[in-house]
């Protein structure tokens, strides 16, 4: 990888990003995906990008540890599974342009669906077609565009979750997401020797956007951290469809 000053500065903020992600609002992880496609175009890109989230992953869970809903990812992980390996054959035979601007489209709709039956009752969207749905669709995000942050949250948000036990939830499901997904980036030659060199260099600022999230988080109430993460949902959704 050729890179210049420039490049490495967008690799900085994204690293950044993805450490605030992590322990904060997950959907703005998505600029990280944005930034890291300018400095690094073509598959190089998400090579990169996954060990960075894996990093910024165990962050979280080691602050977050204790806050987890494990019957939630129970249901969902296994689901999820079943939509890496959808999206690793995807990959093989669909051209990946195609995938950010379904996923947005995806993401705005289950976004206006939590809404209509959000009453303020934590109205809860947990059946057996939606979280089949949620778990197969956010593993075949995750595998073609690192971008199911989004639609997890969405999912979360109807849970009726505390701040703590909705980034804990997250950070665990992406942890073993993330890790699961290896083998199959590997395969793909997503994963090179160079690009975890790269990555090692920005370890320490994974960290601090990490600590700043979780800093960030501490002084939102209830309330408005869920108006944060739709906020940002919406503008992770509108960077996807124009990507």
């Amino acid at each position: 990888m050729d890179l210049t000053a420039l490049d490495y500065t967008y690799i900085l903020l994204a690293a950044l990003i993805v450490g605030f992600s992590k322990t904060a609002i997950g959907s703005i992880g998505i600029l990280a995906v944005v930034l890291m496609t300018i400095a690094i175009p073509g598959k190089d890109s998400p090579g990169v990008l996954l060990p960075m989230l894996i990093v910024a992953d165990i962050f979280a869970v080691i602050y977050y540890r204790r806050d987890c809903r494990w019957d939630i990812l129970i249901k969902l992980f296994p689901l999820t599974a079943v939509g890496i390996v959808i999206g690793y054959f995807s990959l093989k035979f669909i051209p990946a342009a195609f995938f950010p601007p379904a996923i947005g489209v995806i993401i705005l709709v289950m976004l206006v669906v939590e809404l209509g039956l959000t009453d303020g009752r934590n109205t809860k969207l947990g059946g057996a077609l939606l979280t089949g749905f949620v778990g197969i669709f956010a593993g075949i995000a995750t595998m073609v565009a690192n971008a199911a942050g989004s639609i997890f949250e969405i999912y979360l948000l109807q849970m009726g979750l505390t701040k703590k036990d909705f980034v804990g939830t997250r950070s665990w499901y992406f942890l073993i997401v993330n890790i699961f997904k290896i083998p199959f980036s590997a395969n793909l030659g997503l994963l090179t020797a160079e690009s975890l060199k790269l990555n090692l260099m920005y370890i320490p600022v994974i960290f601090i956007g990490a600590f700043l999230g979780v800093k960030v988080v501490s002084y939102l109430n209830l309330n408005v951290f869920k108006w944060v993460i739709r906020v940002a949902v919406v503008v992770s959704a509108v960077r996807l469809i124009a990507f």
